[in-house]
């Protein structure tokens, strides 16, 4: 590949950056200058953007506390929901909604990263401290040095040897009020304490958080809780000698025992998680300088003068030439936020098309284990790389593949897009350290003094492919890749099919999935333990980078030839564990044949109607505009419907609406759910609130971002489906993710409406119905619900009548409603709380709705508790096919973390044997239409659905064979007793097909 994340090492400086609380800093301080700076040309407010850039460009630049990061992070919360508030539902209640001014500067932010060249981190159920304590771990233990950069008290718990903390109020340029930069490390944070970092959580867990509604004990403040750790050591030993305190009041608060659990219910809400499964690896946020134009394009458009020339001057380009960014400029919707790239996007190439690899040919056990000795053994030596410029020394690597029937092969590009970047070279290894690189197309020796054309002396470019097909397609010769639905996508361009094959990527997958990542690097360090070379010490990093075409031979020996050696290392360690930890199953029914099926999907792409997809933003635009229109009757007067202030001054102010709460600055709170109960109880003008908002988020998300996603060479959009991106086996789809689109609301619906199928043709919808709830059924053995399956029952109303005692016939929809609720909300381990949220109905209701469920299906109480049971032993749980979902976290001494490990832990047998049944539909799916002799194109999977490209004179045929192939998918593997339904329609778009 010509692009990698690169691992952490010694010596490198890590700066994880605060950004939710680095955004409202930057809002307060803009609000103290000059307000004109504050506002765009439109009046859209940016002042809090504005400084926001500065001080990412001074980072980037500079640095801080004289140092220059070498790996960057911004980290947002993703929301106000998290672990914490299921645990304790008042944690953070108090908390203020945001100033008016600052809601629209939202996205704006998270489009600055971008527009950086960085990535924004964010996670749900997490909050960015966890994050930042999970990366800071990860760096530390890597030998690097760590910079948090926020001034939040919380997250001095981590200040460690290697970890600081960087105020980013202190150290501003210019102005009377500048400070010097303040660095945070063990001394300060012992000053603000009382206490070393280790011992933080116990303090702040007496002292509690008024700001985070986090209790602690009544009565003690940071100083005493100081004082008593620091005599007791801790605060649980605190709590058991409680009696020994001399301070009657003191000694009395500390021995009640709400007080007692008050204080260790704070203790595991300020303590900070630092095992977070990531999405975005650390080794992906190398830094490297922004592309110049983007950024200026992005400055621009927020009319940011002073920053946009000094970019401009810093990465080389003339701003004079460059327009605004047309999505961001004056006109663009407030509130603009499209869909957030998905991690790796930028390092892992997008999935393409290879064929069939050939069944496992399994070696003798003595054999296997040498082999991977072998692999782990030999120490690399990179000066035993042959750079091959001769066509005789070609066929004689070709002819040494054949012979022994293995080689593994990696490609170099000039981008990470299969279908438009260029080959440039190809890499084999055939033992460990014997491996070569043939450049192909090579125009430059890397330094800068680019040739006018190929340099010479490679071999003729047709030539070395002519050479090099019959080996990639010899039937009898394995070739081994890591991703190499990448690499052989690239060659299919070139007329090569390369078959059979293994990836490293998907053995790894196959065999660890949910325990760590599979980045090559990653797995060459903690399998091998090598650092292989980054892409960035060969080709240069930032506006210094140059495509591996104009890398230098030598350089690019190294770097492609390891490529390839690492990979066959890989494969000699993985390939024997299959048989050894029963994955050989998994990885050759449900891994290896999805990969080419993948890849044919995302090469065909779906088409979308962008006239439509105009039309839908003006129309929510103009309806958005007569919601305002209603809004201000209902209200009486016209009003900012985006400001929360005049809003809570109309709701609870002027007209007097029940359930009001305000937060700590005096504000009336508008958030959501305060919203949704008071449309619920009939109340027009938060439904009305309600509605402007989601028609301003489908309009900034969706209609407005969809059309930038549309390829230029075949006018339509392309998804990236990743194999190894979850625990469960369920697939991810990035760049777009087209497996969020919603479907619930009518505008979500008209959004679908505008993917289209192709002239003459249809879309068709198969969409396995109720199929997490089957599996339920099924694996909990649930005589009830299997015999109303097997009965074609409405199980909704089954289980309404079953728990509410109402008959079927003439059933209020609201019986029944409560009870798709429970039926769906059992199996993602929902809470009382939760429920309550969701029905609208008070928290004891609730939860004697869900006893009343386990009392009437005990089967599946019993399911719950034997899946925890089994993972805590074994680490682990099992689907029927066999994959093994890791949860090893399921031990961890956080309790939040490990009922979250304990819920994912049940719901990943369902969901991940529903992954596999889908899997299994994909694979057999196109050879089953092709044996009928029907053109239909399988062109999406999103979830439980599978939507096809079908001619319109096929559908009468397509469409039974697609259901029959999607029920029957578990069979001869697994029978089960409850069966499966497919719902399958056609349609000219995807909307009304589903």
């Amino acid at each position: 590949m010509s692009a990698a994340p690169r691992p952490l090492k010694p010596g490198d400086h890590v700066f994880l950056v605060d950004g939710s609380s680095f955004v409202f800093r930057a809002y307060f301080q803009s609000i103290n200058q000059d307000r004109k700076y504050n506002f765009r040309s439109d009046r859209l407010p940016t002042g809090a953007v504005r400084l926001f850039c500065t001080k990412l460009f001074q980072f980037i630049r500079d640095g801080a506390v004289g140092i220059k990061p070498t790996h960057l992070a911004i980290i947002f919360d993703k929301s106000e929901e998290s672990f914490r508030k299921e645990l304790y539902p008042a944690y953070k209640a108090n908390r203020s909604d945001p100033p008016e001014e600052l809601i629209p500067q939202f996205p704006l932010m998270r489009e600055a990263v971008k527009a950086f060249g960085l990535i924004p981190v964010e996670m749900a159920r997490y909050e960015a401290d966890d994050l930042i304590a999970t990366y800071a771990r990860q760096a530390a233990e890597a030998g690097a040095d760590v910079l948090v950069v926020s001034a939040d008290k919380d997250l001095m718990q981590i200040v460690g040897e290697r970890v600081a903390m960087y105020d980013p109020a202190s150290g501003e340029a210019g102005g009377r009020g500048a400070r010097p930069e303040r660095r945070i490390g063990l001394p300060e944070v012992l000053e603000y304490f009382g206490v070393p970092p280790e011992k933080v959580t116990d303090v702040q867990a007496l002292a509690g958080d008024s700001t985070d509604n986090v209790p602690g004990v009544p009565g003690i403040g940071i100083k005493t809780a100081a004082t008593l750790i620091q005599e007791y050591g801790s605060l649980e030993a605190l709590l058991a000698r409680a009696g020994e305190i001399k301070q009657p009041k003191r000694r009395d608060s500390l021995l009640a025992p709400e007080n007692q659990e008050k204080a260790r219910i704070s203790k595991t809400l300020v303590t900070l998680v630092t095992d977070v499964a990531v999405e975005v690896p650390l080794e992906n946020l190398v830094l490297e300088d922004p592309d110049g134009k983007r950024l200026v394009a992005f400055l621009k458009a927020m009319e940011f003068t002073t920053i946009t020339r000094r970019a401009a001057e810093a990465f080389g380009v003339d701003a004079a030439a460059i327009d605004p960014d047309p999505t961001l400029a004056p006109g663009a919707p407030v509130g603009f936020q499209p869909p957030l790239a998905e991690p790796d996007s930028a390092v892992a190439p997008a999935a393409a098309a290879v064929p069939s690899g050939r069944p496992d040919v399994s070696e003798p056990s003595d054999l296997a284990a040498a082999r991977a000795l072998d692999a782990r053994a030999a120490k690399v030596d990179r000066a035993l790389y042959r750079t091959v410029t001769d066509l005789d020394e070609l066929k004689a690597w070709c002819a040494q593949a054949v012979d022994q029937g293995f080689v593994a092969f990696d490609t170099e590009t000039t981008g990470i897009d299969p279908q438009q970047a260029d080959l440039v070279g190809i890499s084999l290894a055939l033992a460990p350290n014997r491996a070569c690189y043939i450049p192909l197309a090579h125009v430059g020796a890397g330094d800068g003094l680019f040739s006018e054309g190929r340099l010479p002396g490679q071999i003729p470019f047709e030539a070395a492919l002519d050479a090099l097909r019959p080996m990639f397609e010899d039937k009898g010769t394995l070739k081994i890749g890591h991703n190499v639905k990448y690499d052989a996508t690239i060659l299919a361009r070139y007329d090569i099919e390369v078959g059979p094959f293994d990836c490293t990527m998907c053995l790894s997958y196959a065999l660890d999935a949910g325990r760590n990542n599979h980045a090559m690097d990653d797995l060459s360090v903690r399998h091998l333990g090598h650092q292989p070379i980054a892409f960035t010490e060969v080709a240069g990093k930032g506006k210094g980078q140059v495509t591996f075409d104009k890398v230098a031979l030598e350089p690019a020996t190294f770097y492609a030839a390891e490529d390839a050696d690492v990979t066959l290392r890989l494969w000699r360690v993985l390939k024997p564990r299959l048989p050894a930890d029963g994955m050989t199953t998994v990885y050759e029914t449900l891994e290896r044949p999805l990969i080419p099926v993948l890849a044919r999907m995302e090469s065909r792409g779906v088409s979308i109607d962008r006239a439509m997809l105009s039309r839908l933003s003006s129309e929510f635009a103009q309806g958005a505009a007569r919601i305002e229109d209603e809004i201000a009757e209902l209200a009486g007067e016209r009003l900012n419907v985006g400001s929360p202030k005049q809003m809570g001054d109309i709701l609870f102010g002027k007209m007097g609406l029940p359930g009001a709460t305000k937060t700590p600055t005096g504000a009336w709170s508008t958030k959501a759910n305060v919203l949704e109960e008071l449309a619920e109880a009939g109340h027009k003008l938060p439904q009305k609130i309600l509605e402007w908002r989601q028609l301003s988020k489908l309009r900034s998300t969706y209609t407005d971002a969809l059309p930038s996603y549309v390829n230029p060479r075949t006018g339509r959009v392309h998804t990236c489906y990743a194999l190894a991106a979850t625990t469960t086996g369920r697939l991810s789809s990035s760049e777009p993710n087209l497996q969020n689109i919603p479907i619930r609301t009518e505008e979500g619906r008209r959004i679908r409406r505008a993917f289209v199928a192709a002239p003459g043709h249809l879309l068709v919808s198969a969409d396995y119905s109720q199929i997490e709830l089957r599996l339920l059924a099924e694996i909990a053995e649930i005589p009830s619900l299997r015999q109303a399956f097997q009965d074609g029952l409405d199980i909704h109303a089954m289980t309404a009548s079953e728990m509410f005692g109402v008959p079927v016939e003439g059933m209020p929809s609201e019986v029944r409603r409560r009870a798709k609720a429970i039926n769906f909300g059992i199996i993602y381990g929902i809470s009382a709380f939760g429920l309550a949220n969701q029905l609208g109905i008070p928290r004891d209701e609730a939860g004697l709705y869900i006893r009343r469920y386990f009392e009437r299906f005990p089967g599946i109480r019993a399911y719950m508790d034997e899946t925890k049971a089994f993972c805590r032993e074994h680490g682990y749980v099992t689907t029927l096919f066999g994959r093994r979902c890791h949860y090893p976290d399921i031990a961890a001494s956080n309790p939040s973390v490990r009922a979250f490990n304990e819920r994912a832990a049940i719901n990943a047998r369902l969901q991940g044997t529903a992954a596999d049944i889908i899997r299994r539909a994909m694979i057999r799916m196109d050879g089953a239409l092709a044996q009928a002799k029907l053109s239909a194109r399988m062109l999406l999977q999103v979830h439980d659905e599978l939507v096809f490209e079908v001619p319109e004179a096929e559908v009468e045929a397509t469409l039974p064979l697609v259901r029959e192939v999607m029920e029957q998918a578990c069979l001869p593997a697994v029978a089960l007793a409850v069966p499966l339904k497919v719902d399958a329609r056609a349609a000219a778009n995807w909307d009304e097909a589903h």
